[in-house]
């Protein structure tokens, strides 16, 4: 099946939103909305909670983002106002919530966490994308979410996450996974690497994704050795590269 992986490489994307994780929380409808305002796409992460809500949210727990130990797939979503992201106004989004802001105004890398529950979790976050008018590609680092969508909706654009840590790139790499995707979306610590020259010159079709640009040594990585780039702001880092 041909997709149309064009605007793929189109607009740069910005890393759970564009924030500052100062007045700007990152995957928060606030950085979403800096996001759109701004033109970038936006990069973010979905867990399906223990009572069925799709949440948007990066760390297995709260303790990073809320100073709470609760893991995320046990918050109660009825209480998600409660969970405030950096001691700011801004509490945890719903995955709904976020496709409503959104609603295809601008490009959407959606970001499926590893999880057990994989059959419950793709079917959740499926039956609120398939009425989704606007551009988005699902990734994952886990090889099961990836397959699930190659076997149950291959007309979805597909990519699969990359680490730098050594166990996780034998995995993929034994795995074959780029038998499955549109696109591979790589460490830039990886980059430049032989392995994905290598799936250029077989499939020419497949991109090659970059994640997570700070730096502006990063940046000219990534410039040079892939299609596009994930790119990630914040104030509290003074080596970070500034909005492209």
């Amino acid at each position: 099946m041909k997709k149309d992986t064009a605007w793929l490489t189109q607009t740069v994307v910005a890393h759970r939103g564009l924030h500052d994780n100062k007045t700007l929380p990152e995957n928060s409808l606030g950085a979403f909305k800096n996001a759109i305002e701004s033109g970038y796409g936006i990069e973010f992460d979905v867990w399906l909670t223990n009572d069925g809500e799709l949440i948007v949210h990066h760390d297995p727990t709260l303790k990073r983002t809320c100073g709470q130990a609760i893991k995320t797939t046990s918050v109660d979503s009825s209480r998600l106002s409660d969970y405030k992201l950096m001691n700011t106004e801004y509490a945890i989004p719903t995955f709904r919530q976020t496709l409503d802001l959104v609603n295809g105004q601008v490009n959407l890398v959606i970001e499926i966490k590893p999880t057990r529950a994989v059959e419950a979790t793709c079917s959740k976050i499926w039956e609120q994308l398939k009425d989704y008018k606007g551009n988005y590609c699902i990734e994952s680092f886990d090889p099961n979410v990836v397959r699930w969508w190659a076997k149950n909706h291959p007309e979805v654009i597909l990519g699969q996450l990359c680490d730098r840590y050594i166990f996780h790139k034998i995995m993929v790499r034994s795995f074959k996974q780029y038998r499955f995707v549109d696109f591979m979306a790589v460490c830039i610590r990886n980059l430049p690497n032989r392995y994905y020259q290598k799936l250029k010159s077989i499939n020419k079709d497949i991109l090659i994704i970059a994640w997570t640009i700070r730096t502006p040594d990063q940046l000219a990585i990534a410039k040079e050795w892939a299609d596009n780039y994930i790119f990630e702001t914040n104030l509290k880092n003074d080596g970070y590269i500034p909005a492209p």
